[in-house]
């Protein structure tokens, strides 16, 4: 019998743990990002991920460079392996990618020291700050800088923002703290653009809703009002008003290889 696409959820979700476990154990640092973290971080609302269909594919960590060589060996003693050729082309990009010798749709993704996409998120000193994710702020700037948002990353921000408070300067890991998302918004146009567009994007995508009640779309609805008001409001920088002028008419994003 082939495997369908719940039982290869139940099997990332379960490969999670234990990689998660085993880092815990030899005091490794390495963080869940992509959908998995937001079914660990939304426990109360995660059967919205479920009833709109949200399948996972593969499994995202982050982890400080620094302690490339104590994650590898950790990987490796779980069955996992990698290529040279991949591993040097993924390390120019600052990531490096597994896969389980005895399974292949078992693989990994690892993000070293940032995520660098469409726009970068720096996790240097965030790391330790939450697990067994990278934090709230860090899970919803991996969604917003997607400069082409797909429906399954706006199912991933709609979930998160219903589950959890916005505020900024909160320090609680059960807080969206949108503080280091407003520093950099006022400084970089692009970043402050791409997010910008993506928020009114899902309050849109919010209409076409059908599972969650008024009340919970309405939660969502003013929570992301509230950041985008944020965003408004925050002191914009030199750079950030010169590079405003030019505006979409030039490229203000990296492409993703």
């Amino acid at each position: 019998m082939s495997e369908t696409p719940d039982d290869l959820n139940k099997k990332l979700l379960d490969e999670a743990g234990r990689i998660i476990n085993a880092a815990n154990e030899k005091d490794v640092t390495v963080r869940l990002l992509g959908s998995i973290a937001f079914r660990y971080h939304c426990p109360k609302y995660v059967k919205y991920l479920d009833v709109m269909d949200r399948k996972l594919t593969d499994l995202d960590f982050a982890s400080y460079s620094t302690e490339r060589d104590k994650v590898e060996k950790l990987l490796a003693e779980m069955g996992y392996t990698t290529q040279s050729y991949v591993l040097i082309a993924a390390v120019g990009l600052g990531r490096s990618l597994y896969w389980k010798e005895k399974d292949k749709q078992l693989k990994i993704d690892i993000f070293w020291d940032r995520l660098k996409m469409n726009h970068t998120i720096d996790f240097a000193g965030r790391l330790e700050f939450d697990k067994p994710t990278i934090p709230l702020s860090e899970l919803l700037q991996e969604k917003l800088q997607i400069v082409k948002l797909n429906a399954k990353d706006v199912k991933d921000t709609l979930v998160l923002l219903l589950e959890h408070e916005v505020k900024e300067g909160s320090g609680d890991k059960e807080i969206v703290d949108i503080a280091s998302i407003l520093q950099k918004a006022s400084t970089d146009w692009g970043y402050y653009y791409t997010f910008t567009t993506n928020l009114k994007r899902i309050q849109d995508y919010l209409r076409e809703i059908d599972m969650l009640s008024e009340q919970e779309k309405s939660t969502v609805h003013e929570r992301i009002s509230m950041i985008r008001m944020a965003f408004e409001n925050v002191p914009k920088s030199l750079a950030w008003k010169l590079r405003a002028r030019v505006g979409a008419k030039k490229k203000w994003y990296m492409e993703v290889q």
